[in-house]
This record gives C-alpha cells, structure tokens and sequence, in this order.
C-alpha cells in the first residue's frame, strides 16, 4: 500500500472538492505556504475553506476518508477568523487542520487584521470556483507588519489593571488552598498578559515591522534572550511553595516590561495599582508562611 503523503492529502482533497458543490474555494495557509519559517518535519497542513454551508462539511466525517485514514478527528474553534476547524491526525502521523467558513465571511475577513496577517505571511490557492479570493488576497500582499501587540494607551492601561488583578487573584486562591486554580491564573492567564507586553516591547525595540508571530510562535528565536531565559523561573511545579515564588517572578518580569514600554510610549505607568497589588500579595504570602511555621 502507497504511503500517504502531505501531497496525497492536497491532491484528494482538490479532487473531493472540485466535485463536491458546496466547497466554493480553498487555499493552504501557515508553513507550507510560507517561504519565512517554511515547514520542517514537524509541521502539520492548514487548510483555510470557504463552502456555502460550512456545517455540511464541519459536521459530516465521511468526506475526510475521501484523503486518508484519520485516527483521531475532533472540532474546535479557529485560531484566527470566528470559524471552526476539524483537526484530523491521518496515517502516518499527518496532521491537518481543516478551517471551514462560510463565503459570506470573506468581505469580513478582509477587516481583521488576524485573519490578513496569516494570509499575508504566504498563501497557495487550491480551488477559486468563483473568484471569490481576489479581493483578501490583495488585502493580503498589500499588507504590511505594522501593528503592536497593544496598540494604544487605553488598551495598555487595561491590560496592566488585568494583570495586577488577577496577581492578587492569585494569591487569594494560594491562601483559600485552591492550588490548582491559583497555579492556572499564574501560569496561563497572566502569562497570556505578559506575552503582549513581550511582544509590544520587542517591537518598539527592533522595528514595528519585526514578526513576533501569533501565540508563543518561535518565541525564542524572536524575544530577547535575557526574557527568554526568565522564563525558567515564571513557571511553578504542583506545589503551593513553588506557585508562590513563579508568581513573585512573574510579577517582577511584567513590571519591568510594562514600565519599559510605558516610558517608551511616554505613557504614565500607573504605580499606584502596582504597589496596591504587590502590597497584597506579599501581605497573602507571609500570612502563608506564618500558618505553615506554626503548624
């Protein structure tokens, strides 16, 4: 039996929808139609399609044994545009991402600066029945890397007033015993915080054209080695000694970096909200201490 392939895949699946009416266009997006970071072994196929009725497609199982064997096949939401995607692991260990829209959605598409960035970074066009793809295509070769991460002083001002929140949130959980729930504030909300402001820095310090990706996307080959390497002390084990020290440090990292980028927008950093938090949280920390010394 032949040895199914990534190009096996997009040749069956161009075959299956030329034929099938509803698929309207479709077109690879991510590594495989990029030329910077192209794909390596590791990488999976995204497929972006635009059909009539997505939940004829999102919905229906059969068609996907049109390509391949899949042995693991599941929905969830799309990274970028509002839509849904099948992700599907075939034999041989090929996975593939199928991002099902409606063709109504493509005028919409054109707005979100998302959606533009994935398809400006490099696109293949499989199917165009009805030339639906020429105007996004254009908005994409047109566009250029210009926007940061936090793009003006109200949104920065949010995001620091969130983060300090939720640091204090944190220690509340610490100290009620929800270890888990304060491990999760710490090590995935307030790092998803701090990952703008990395990125917002990185930018104001290379050039607001510089790729800081989407997600944590090559983080570190694009972040400064110094923040790369802090992260060895931001994350914590299942131990509530251990979460509290990852939520000092990720503390400490944030607050240098917002005052950075604060300073370089000539935005005033609001230290008040910061102290009030970092007053708290050590206050939660030492009465911590204080319970387990007198246990």
């Amino acid at each position: 039996m032949a040895v199914l392939t990534y190009e096996k895949i997009v040749k069956r699946f161009v075959t299956y929808a030329e034929e099938d009416e509803n698929i309207r266009a479709a077109v690879i997006v991510g590594s495989r139609a990029r030329k910077d970071k192209p794909a390596d072994q590791w990488s999976d196929l995204d497929l972006v399609i635009f059909t009539k009725n997505p939940e004829l497609l999102i919905f229906n199982e059969k068609w996907i044994y049109e390509i391949g064997k899949p042995y693991i096949s599941f929905l969830e939401n799309s990274a970028v545009g509002g839509g849904t995607e099948r992700r599907v692991l075939f034999e041989e260990g090929l996975d593939v991402d199928f991002n099902v829209f409606s063709t109504s959605i493509i005028l919409e598409m054109e707005k979100q600066r998302e959606a533009i960035g994935v398809f400006s970074k490099g696109v293949k066009v499989l199917i165009d029945k009805d030339n639906l793809l020429d105007s996004i295509l254009k908005a994409a070769k047109n566009e250029t890397n210009t926007a940061t991460a936090l793009s003006n002083t109200k949104e920065i001002n949010n995001v620091i007033h969130d983060f300090w929140y939720h640091a204090v949130l944190a220690s509340k959980k610490l100290r009620r015993g929800e270890i888990l729930d304060g491990k999760s504030i710490c090590d995935s909300y307030m790092k998803d915080l701090l990952m703008l402001f990395i990125k917002t820095q990185t930018k104001l310090r290379n050039g607001i054209e510089f790729d800081t990706w989407h997600g944590f996307r090559f983080f570190e080959e694009w972040a400064d080695s110094n923040v790369v390497d802090s992260f060895k002390r931001i994350y914590s084990h299942y131990e509530e000694e251990d979460i509290w020290h990852a939520l000092q440090h990720t503390m400490s990292l944030f607050r240098e970096i917002a005052i950075d980028v604060c300073q370089s927008l000539n935005i005033e950093y609001p230290h008040e909200a910061n102290i009030y938090a970092d007053q708290l949280v050590e206050r939660h920390y030492k009465e911590s201490e204080i319970i387990k010394n007198e246990g």
